[in-house]
């Protein structure tokens, strides 16, 4: 009796699961440009543009935070040196609506300030005869603020062996972001092995890669890099940690 009542409710479990799955999802669609903010001294301000592609109304928020990597993982933290007109907007369908950022405070002297603007969708009440589920929207927007010294980024490259595979790490010395997009480690005359996952690095942070030691491996084998971001090509040696 025990052993049919367990089964009875996994199959139920089951078809609750893939009733869920089969449930029509409402998700707004907007798109933002640009898609970077650059500001600096004599630049205090930029505009964006949030497009409605969607046949509904969407109504927005933007939240406005300051952008470190501690121990390269993004962190985010409330800030009030960015304010942003209108902080709430409703969209009407196939519609737009301009968004001004200001800098409330004053470039760094030397260094790149990084922020982010979160656009997230509010969600509103649906329709009773609507079955589904309601899919928020958001779209994380970067803000760098140049300092009044010319910035620029340097980063330096490092591979160390781990329980898992190896980790590739780029640290950033410079006083200026670098988002690397796409780039191939080569291990001494092997065939390169392609590294995926567009990071940004942030001045004086270091952020690291995932990959696992390809076939015959030699730790003692030159490591190069080759790949793009978003200022050109990258390409550099790779020192090897113990």
């Amino acid at each position: 009796m025990l052993a049919r009542s367990a089964g009875a409710a996994a199959r139920g479990w089951l078809l609750a699961l893939a009733l869920t799955a089969a449930m029509p999802a409402a998700a707004s669609s907007f798109s933002l440009s640009p898609i970077r903010v650059e500001m600096g001294a004599g630049r205090s301000r930029g505009v964006l543009t949030l497009h409605n592609d969607s046949d509904a109304p969407v109504t927005v928020q933007v939240l406005s935070v300051a952008w470190s990597q501690p121990g390269g993982a993004d962190q985010y933290a409330p800030t009030h040196d960015l304010i942003t007109t209108p902080p709430v907007f409703v969209v009407p369908a196939n519609s737009e609506q301009i968004v001004r950022v200001a800098l409330r405070r004053d470039a760094d002297a030397t260094r790149e300030l990084a922020y982010r603007l979160f656009f997230e969708e509010v969600p509103t009440e649906t329709s009773q005869s609507f079955n589904g589920l309601h899919v928020a929207l958001r779209i994380g927007v970067p803000v760098f603020i140049a300092p009044a010294a010319k910035p620029a980024p340097a980063l330096s490259w490092q591979l160390r062996r781990t329980a898992g595979g190896l980790q590739i790490e780029a640290s950033n010395h410079g006083t200026a972001h670098l988002q690397v997009t796409d780039f191939a480690v080569q291990f001494g005359s092997q065939s390169p092995v392609h590294v995926s996952g567009a990071r940004y690095v942030l001045p004086d942070s270091a952020v690291s890669w995932s990959l696992a030691a390809p076939t015959g491996f030699d730790p003692t084998a030159p490591v190069h890099i080759h790949g793009f971001s978003d200022q050109g090509e990258i390409s550099a040696d790779v020192t090897a940690s113990p």
